[in-house]
């Protein structure tokens, strides 16, 4: 009787370890992301850009789909276009990525890709201004005082 309670007694101790820790985890996850709500996974709701000729490129019109992952150092998002075929099925083009470190005060939020699809030289930075409403994130980016950009991703997790 002795050996199959000290099995127990050590199976209860691994079990609360693991508990203890996956406690511990999920408290300091949720310590990151109140100090910092960009940690997690976005859909992109919703966006505009200012295109090379001054004219605004609604994402909608365009067919464009977005995910965008932030780690608390990093981000990385894939941009795609559906593309209606000949034969009247839809399928998935490449558009557009970018991958890199970000940083963020009160009111912005930089990106410097050090990987992208779009020509952005490492070490040049993104800088968008943002507010949180609920679940969605609201960046605008301006340059030289311009409206160049504007978008509304919703958080998946």
């Amino acid at each position: 009787m002795f050996a199959p309670s000290r099995l127990l007694l050590s199976v209860l101790v691994s079990l609360s370890l693991i508990f203890s820790l996956l406690l511990l985890s999920s408290t300091a996850l949720a310590t990151e992301l109140s100090t910092n709500p960009f940690i997690g996974s976005w859909q992109l709701e919703s966006g505009k850009y200012l295109d090379d000729r001054g004219e605004w490129q609604d994402y909608k019109n365009l067919n464009l789909t977005a995910i965008k992952v932030i780690s608390s150092s990093h981000f990385s998002f894939t941009t795609m276009k559906e593309i209606e075929q000949a034969d009247g099925k839809k399928r998935q083009e490449f558009w557009a990525a970018g991958s890199g470190r970000y940083e963020f005060t009160d009111s912005q939020y930089i990106e410097y890709p050090q990987l992208n699809s779009f020509g952005v030289t490492p070490g040049e930075s993104f800088a968008f201004e943002y507010q949180m409403k609920g679940q969605q994130l609201h960046t605008k980016r301006i340059e030289q005082g311009v409206l160049k950009e504007v978008e509304v991703w919703q958080r998946l997790d």
